[in-house]
C-alpha cells in the first residue's frame, strides 16, 4: 500500500505548534460555549447543529485547532467527508483560507469520491472472486431496469425463494438491499440462501460478474471498498495511520452502505466527528438511515453536543423554524438567533394567488421595487420549490426580465450536468477563472489567487517556492496568450468548444486530468468540460463581447431558482417558498416526516424574510398539517388578488 500516506503537506519545521490553551478561532470573533467544548474534544464526537448554526465553520475551526496545535501532527492528515461535491470543495477552501500552511493536510471529498479512489487504486487487491478483468463503467440502473430485473428473477429463482423474491420492493432494492449486503470473500455457489442474499448476488452477477466491462453505481463501489478494507488489513492500517481524524458532514443523510463502510474503516481507531441535524433528513428516498446521528453516537461511543446559536436567521424566523422543528423532534431546544433583525417588514407571510401568472407578475414587481428601495441585489432573493422547477421558470424569467432582472435556474440541465453542479465544479471554476483573468489585464486578485493555487496543486508545486514562481510566470503567459486569442475570436462566430480546447492546450490538460482524478475523484473531467462548453455556447449566443458572455455564463447577479434539496446549506436575504399546494407536494402524505423535513430545510434558508405562496389555503386537505404549523407560528395569510 505504498504511497497512501505520502503527503505534500508543509514540513514540520514550517511552523511551531500553538499551545492548545492559547489557540483562538481564525476569521471569526468567537464560538458558542458548547462549540468550544466539542472543538476541544479529541475523541469521537456527535455534533447536532440546526440551520444557520455554522456547521461548516465549526468543522473548519476544529481542523485549524487540530492542525495548529499539533494534535494532528505532520505528516498525518484530517479526512473530511461530505455528501455534496460543492460542500466538500467549500469546506476544503475554508480550511485552506484559515490555515494555508497546513492546507495540504486537510483532505475534503465526498463519500463517493473516497470509496471510488480506493477501488480505483487497490482493485487488484480484491479477493479473487471479485477481481475485475476489465475497467468498469459507472452506470446507475434506472427504476425500470431494477423492476425488470426483479420481475425476471421471480420467475427463475429456486422454488423455495420465488414468493419472497417477488415481494422485494424495486424502489428500495439498491439502497436497502444491495447497499447493506456485506460482500462475502468468496461468492456462494449454492442456492440454499435467503431471498435477499439470492437477489443481491444475482444482481452482482448480472452487472459486475459478467463478460465484458462491469457496470457499477456508487452503491456497488461502496460495497467493493468495504470489502477491500475488510480483507486487506494493510490498507485499513494505512488509512487509519494517514487519517487518524475524520469529519463527516450532513451525517443525517448517511446511508446504510456509507455507515457500514465508515465503521469498517475507522470504527475502532480513528477519532470521528459527525455533524448533522435529524430535522433536515431529506434523503430518505436515497437510503438515508433513520436517526443516523444517534446511531453514530451509540456505535462509535461518541460524546454528543448540541449547538444552539443561529447565525443566519432573525429571531422571528428562528421562532417559526422552532415550531416546525418541534413537530419533527418534540424535545428540540429553541435556537438563539445571533443575526440582527431588520425593521420595516414582516419576517414571514403566506401569500395566496388566483393564478400562476398573477403570482409571477406580483413577485417580480415586488422584487424590483425592493431592489430599487434598498441596497439589495437580485442575488439576495431565492425562489425555492419542492420539485418541478421547470414549471416556474418561463413565467418568472419573463416577468423578471421586464424589470431587467435575470433569473438563474440552478436545476437546469447543461450537457449532462445540472447548472449548480457545473458552477461549483473544480474544473469549471479553473476554466472560468482563466477566462476572467484573460479578460481583465489588471485586478481580480482573488481570482488570480484561486487559479494559481489550483495550478500549483496541478503541478505539484504547493510546497516548493521555486516551482510556485514558475507556475505564476506560466499563468501570466497563459493569460496574455489567451487574451490575445480572445481578441481575435468573436464570441458570436467562435464555437465554445474551441475556447475550451484552447485553454486545455495552454494549461496541460493531461496534468489537469490527473489532478482532478486524484483530488476530486467523483468528478468526470470530460463531462464537466463538455457541459462547460455547452453553457458557454449558450451564453455567447447573444453576447456582443466576451465579458458579456462570461457574465451570462456565471449569471451571478440573478434571482436564483432551485429546489429545496439544492438549497440545503445556502442562505438568502429573502426566500420565496413557491407552490405550497398539492401539485408540488403530492407525495406529502406518503411520508409526512420527510416532507416536513423538506419544508423545514426550504424555509430555513431565509435570513430576514420568508414568503410562502399557494393558490388557496385548504386547512382540511392533504397539506393541512403544513398550514396548521404556519398558523401556529403566527404566519399571516395575505390574498394577493
Amino acid at each position: 500500500m505504498s504511497g497512501l500516506g505520502a503527503s505534500r503537506a508543509t514540513s514540520p519545521n514550517a511552523t511551531s505548534p500553538v499551545p492548545a490553551d492559547a489557540w483562538r478561532p481564525i476569521g471569526i470573533e468567537d464560538l458558542e460555549p458548547v462549540a468550544w467544548e466539542a472543538l476541544r474534544d479529541s475523541g469521537n464526537v456527535a455534533v447536532v447543529a440546526g440551520p444557520g448554526a455554522g456547521k461548516t465553520e465549526f468543522l473548519a475551526q476544529r481542523a485549524a485547532y487540530f492542525l495548529q496545535t499539533g494534535i494532528c501532527p505532520w505528516p498525518q492528515r484530517i479526512l473530511a467527508i461530505s455528501f455534496k461535491r460543492d460542500a466538500a470543495v467549500n469546506l476544503g477552501r475554508r480550511v485552506a483560507a484559515r490555515v494555508p500552511e497546513h492546507g495540504g493536510r486537510f483532505v475534503s471529498m465526498t463519500f463517493d469520491a473516497f470509496t471510488k479512489s480506493l477501488v480505483d487504486r487497490f482493485a487488484a487487491a480484491l479477493p479473487a472472486d471479485w477481481r475485475m478483468n476489465d475497467e468498469y463503467e459507472i452506470r446507475t440502473a434506472t427504476g425500470v431496469e431494477v423492476r425488470s430485473f426483479l420481475n425476471d428473477l421471480a420467475f427463475t429463482a429456486p422454488q423455495p425463494l420465488t414468493r419472497e423474491v417477488a415481494r422485494l420492493q424495486p424502489a428500495r432494492f439498491m439502497t436497502d438491499l444491495v447497499g447493506r449486503w456485506r460482500l462475502p470473500t468468496t461468492i456462494p455457489i449454492g442456492d440454499e440462501i435467503d431471498a435477499t442474499s439470492y437477489a443481491v448476488r444475482e444482481w452482482w452477477r448480472a452487472r459486475y460478474l459478467r463478460p465484458g466491462r462491469p457496470k457499477l453505481d456508487f452503491v456497488m463501489i461502496n460495497r467493493l471498498a468495504e470489502l477491500l478494507v475488510r480483507e486487506v488489513p494493510q490498507l485499513r492500517r494505512a488509512l487509519r495511520m494517514t487519517y487518524p481524524w475524520v469529519f463527516v458532514d450532513e451525517f443525517q443523510d448517511t446511508t446504510g452502505a456509507q455507515f457500514s463502510f465508515l465503521a469498517a474503516v475507522f470504527g475502532d481507531k480513528a477519532a470521528v466527528t459527525a455533524v448533522g441535524d435529524t430535522k433536515q433528513r431529506i434523503m430518505g428516498w436515497a437510503g438515508a438511515l433513520p436517526q443516523a446521528v444517534q446511531r453514530f453516537a451509540e456505535t462509535f461511543d461518541a460524546t454528543s453536543y448540541s449547538l444552539a446559536w443561529n447565525f443566519r436567521s432573525s429571531d422571528a424566523l428562528v421562532e417559526l423554524q422552532h415550531v416546525i422543528a418541534s413537530k419533527l423532534e418534540p424535545n428540540t431546544v429553541r435556537a438563539t438567533s445571533k443575526a440582527t433583525a431588520e425593521d420595516g417588514h414582516d419576517p414571514a407571510a403566506l401569500w395566496t394567488f388566483r393564478s400562476p401568472e398573477r403570482e409571477a407578475t406580483f413577485i417580480a414587481d415586488w422584487i424590483a421595487r425592493d431592489i430599487a428601495n434598498s441596497d439589495r441585489s437580485p442575488a439576495d432573493f431565492a425562489l425555492i420549490a419542492r420539485q418541478k422547477i421547470k414549471d416556474f421558470e418561463p413565467l418568472f424569467r419573463s416577468r423578471l426580465a421586464a424589470h431587467c432582472i435575470k433569473l438563474r435556474n440552478d436545476d437546469a440541465q447543461v450537457g449532462k450536468m445540472r447548472l449548480q453542479d457545473l458552477l461549483k465544479s473544480e474544473t469549471a471554476r479553473l476554466l472560468m477563472g482563466l477566462l476572467r483573468l484573460a479578460q481583465h489585464p489588471q485586478g481580480l486578485a482573488s481570482i488570480w489567487q484561486d487559479v494559481s493555487t489550483t495550478l500549483e496543486r496541478v503541478h505539484g508545486a504547493a510546497d516548493d517556492d521555486v516551482a510556485q514562481r514558475r507556475v505564476g510566470e506560466h499563468l501570466t503567459q497563459v493569460t496574455e496568450w489567451l487574451r490575445t486569442w480572445l481578441r481575435s475570436h468573436s464570441p458570436v462566430t467562435t464555437p465554445a468548444a474551441d475556447v475550451v480546447q484552447e485553454m486545455l492546450d495552454l494549461v496541460d490538460s493531461a496534468a489537469l486530468q490527473r489532478y482532478i482524478k486524484s483530488a476530486v475523484p467523483g468528478e468526470d473531467f470530460s463531462l464537466v468540460t463538455d457541459a462547460f462548453a455547452a453553457r458557454l455556447e449558450e451564453a455567447s449566443s447573444s453576447a456582443t463581447n466576451w465579458g458579456e458572455a462570461f457574465d451570462e455564463f456565471e449569471c451571478a447577479d440573478a434571482v436564483v431558482l432551485l429546489t429545496a434539496h439544492r438549497s440545503k446549506g445556502l442562505e438568502y436575504h429573502t426566500v420565496f417558498f413557491l407552490g405550497i399546494h398539492e401539485r408540488q407536494w403530492w407525495s406529502y402524505q406518503n411520508d409526512p416526516r420527510e416532507g416536513t423535513s423538506t419544508f423545514f430545510v426550504g424555509l430555513s434558508r431565509a435570513a430576514q424574510r420568508l414568503i410562502l405562496t399557494t393558490d388557496r389555503v385548504d386547512s382540511t386537505g392533504p397539506l393541512a398539517a403544513l398550514f396548521a404549523m404556519l398558523k401556529e407560528a403566527g404566519v399571516p395569510e395575505v390574498a394577493q388578488d
